[in-house]
């Protein structure tokens, strides 16, 4: 998701095609902020956790998404208060 903005970029402006596979082991979405879907709805979800340790045999998200790494608690929190700061209960 971080270089899809250079990806569409490239795309648009010098007609190149990309892709980018590449697994991260240190990503944990820290600086992606929760947004609501609608104003009026008073609750919402935090990502706290990003990847999957466990090796189900009919799942992909080891693969795609890496092993689990957690958020930072210092982020959990930012993210809480945001939440809870625009209405959410």
């Amino acid at each position: 998701y971080a270089s899809l903005p250079s990806l569409l970029s490239s795309a648009l402006t010098k007609q190149e095609r990309g892709c980018n596979t590449e697994l991260s082991f240190t990503e944990t979405y820290d600086d992606v902020v929760p947004v609501r879907s609608a104003e009026s709805l008073t609750e919402s979800y935090i990502s706290i956790m990003r990847g999957c340790n466990n090796m189900c045999s009919y799942c992909i998200v080891p693969f795609t998404r890496g092993r689990e790494r957690s958020k930072g608690v210092s982020h959990i929190l930012d993210d809480f208060r945001r939440l809870v700061d625009s209405g959410v209960k």
